[in-house]
């Protein structure tokens, strides 16, 4: 059952490349690929996979990480609001990966013409890339959206 998911949800994203997904990294401190984290294991063009740190930057102990997890956002005690209207601290990847659809819903506002790899492409090109992190690139909204102003005015 688990392998007929998988290929349906794989096809039904694929099948729409218009589409971004922001998908979480997954909270199992493992490799997403090699522990077959659905749907964050699937190779798409149109998806962009993003896992978790703290409000020092850096990776919290639960985020799954892996060459699929391209950024990084807040994940750690973050304000969420729970049935009832009340609000308390969460952690996850499910917190981090909202952040990365937020940006990539304001430059799409700005250029609605660009394509899913256009918005992935400057999402990691503007993360800053921590030093001494194994390569990890932290979201930054200011620097992606400076990149796709920067790319706006050189085509004039």
């Amino acid at each position: 059952m688990l392998g007929i998911l998988e290929e349906g949800l794989r096809e039904a994203m694929a099948s729409t490349p218009q589409i971004l997904y922001c998908v979480a990294a997954g909270n199992s401190d493992s490799d997403v690929e090699f522990d077959v984290s659905i749907p964050a294991n699937f190779d798409l063009d149109n998806m962009i996979v993003v896992g978790a740190v703290d409000q020092a930057g850096e990776r919290t102990s639960f985020t799954s990480m892996g060459e699929n997890v391209v950024v990084y956002a807040n994940g750690f005690e973050v304000e969420s609001y729970v049935p009832g209207g009340g609000r308390q601290a969460a952690n996850g990847t499910s917190m981090a990966s909202p952040n990365a659809a937020n940006l990539a819903i304001k430059l799409i506002t700005v250029d609605p013409e660009l394509s899913t790899s256009e918005v992935i492409s400057l999402i990691e090109d503007g993360a800053d890339q921590l030093e001494g992190a194994g390569g990890l690139k932290l979201l930054n909204p200011a620097e992606s959206m400076a990149l796709l102003l920067a790319r706006q005015q050189s085509s004039r």
